[in-house]
């Protein structure tokens, strides 16, 4: 069922069909196994960066060399700004992979275009603040501020990929849910 989420409440934009999907929604029956499979994408990323440090304290160096190298294409990996674990380093820094993890849980929320767009920019902006404030020594490396603004990054920019369009057959007003189209429905179906 996609939902949109306002201020006070969440009303419902499609109702059930009965084959167990979703009727009319971009979410139909088929696209919702489609949509927990996307979730697993980021979730392993996570888990292989944060199997490197286990891997090596096992003995498996040659593994852990693989998908330490894998990750420093996407990572600059700098040891002082990862969690470390196991004795050794996560793969991927703090903010890396609380992009991972927020992708995976952005993906299973689903709102307007314009209000994911808008949680984008909004953390976008404020990990620019954080990141001018410790280039000008404002403050030091703070790992759990730099792992929760990635988190926000790549929730808002997963709700932003996942999010209802046009094209998908949703049908939002300048990519805002309606409520009166929602509410209309709802009212004729129980008519």
């Amino acid at each position: 069922m996609a939902f949109c989420l306002q201020a006070r409440s969440v009303i419902p934009t499609e109702d059930f069909s009965p084959s167990g999907g979703v009727g009319g929604s971009p979410i139909a029956s088929g696209d919702v196994s489609r949509v927990k499979l996307w979730v697993l994408l980021p979730l392993s990323l996570a888990a292989a960066a944060l199997a490197v440090p286990y891997l090596l304290s096992r003995g498996f160096l040659s593994m852990a060399f693989v998908l330490h190298l894998g990750f420093a294409l996407v990572c600059h990996q700098r040891p002082e700004r990862c969690f470390w674990i196991f004795g050794a380093p996560v793969a991927v820094c703090a903010r890396c992979l609380g992009i991972y993890l927020g992708a995976a849980l952005g993906l299973l929320i689903h709102i307007s275009r314009r209000i994911a767009l808008r949680l984008l920019l909004a953390a976008a902006a404020i990990s620019l603040i954080d990141w001018t404030a410790e280039i000008s020594g404002l403050h030091g490396n703070w790992l759990d501020v730099r792992f929760f603004l990635g988190l926000a990054l790549g929730a808002a920019g997963a709700m932003l990929v996942s999010s209802p369009s046009v094209r998908s057959g949703a049908v939002y007003a300048g990519g805002d849910c309606a409520p009166e189209n929602a509410l209309s429905s709802v009212t004729e179906d129980n008519a």
